[in-house]
């Protein structure tokens, strides 16, 4: 099963974006054996900004026309099931590399399989002071565009911790890869090989207004 970590930070290695990443991608191979882990960084590849001539979204054209790593990119993610998405916040939002590659993946807008969705998805998000919940929100818009469905998600603000990786943060972090595998895992397993919770319903109680409701001398 092929998973795709996608670091969005814009900073060379190491950085702790990519170490929030891996504590997920740990968490996220102890419950799928067979998972297959592509990492991909942004910042590492050459991604020009979308020009805005929309010229990909001609059915005869049907591709970005620009000359840059793009399409290396989008073929590094092809048969994945599902994405691990780490991410810094900057002035208040995504990271710059993030958005521009959101704006070239517009270029697969009238495609029947669209590069980077129809996936699950873990999101790790962290920022120095504060807005991870406001970057995060600004997330699921391109989810839904791209028809994928979070399952987990964490943020973290950095504050007076010199090093999120050594509080509690890193643990959070397996935590949102062990539910991404499994909700993985449970979706390729039979629901007759899985085993069922019992169901546990309270006992009836009286309605407000019934006679077994009202105590004497109430």
């Amino acid at each position: 099963m092929k998973i795709v970590a996608l670091s969005c930070t814009q900073k060379r290695l190491p950085s702790l974006t990519d170490a929030l990443l891996e504590a997920a991608i740990t968490g996220v191979v102890r419950e799928v054996g067979d998972a297959e882990i592509q990492r991909i960084r942004l910042i590492d590849h050459r991604i020009a900004m979308c020009e805005g001539e929309d010229t990909c979204l001609d059915p005869e054209v049907g591709r970005c026309t620009l000359d840059d790593d793009f399409e290396q990119v989008v073929d590094l993610a092809e048969g994945a099931q599902a994405m691990l998405l780490a991410m810094p916040v900057y002035a208040g939002n995504v990271p710059a590399v993030l958005k521009i590659f959101q704006e070239r993946l517009k270029s697969f807008m009238n495609a029947s399989q669209r590069p980077f969705g129809n996936l699950l998805v873990g999101t790790i998000v962290h920022s120095r002071t504060m807005l991870t919940e406001p970057a995060l929100g600004s997330l699921f818009p391109w989810y839904l565009r791209l028809r994928n469905k979070n399952v987990a998600s964490a943020c973290f603000t950095q504050n007076d911790h010199q090093d999120l990786t050594r509080t509690a943060a890193f643990d959070l972090c397996v935590a949102v890869g062990r539910q991404l595998g499994m909700t993985l895992d449970g979706s390729r397993s039979p629901a007759n090989n899985r085993t069922a919770l019992p169901l546990v319903q309270s006992p009836a109680r009286p309605r407000c207004g019934d006679p077994a409701a009202s105590s004497p001398g109430a």
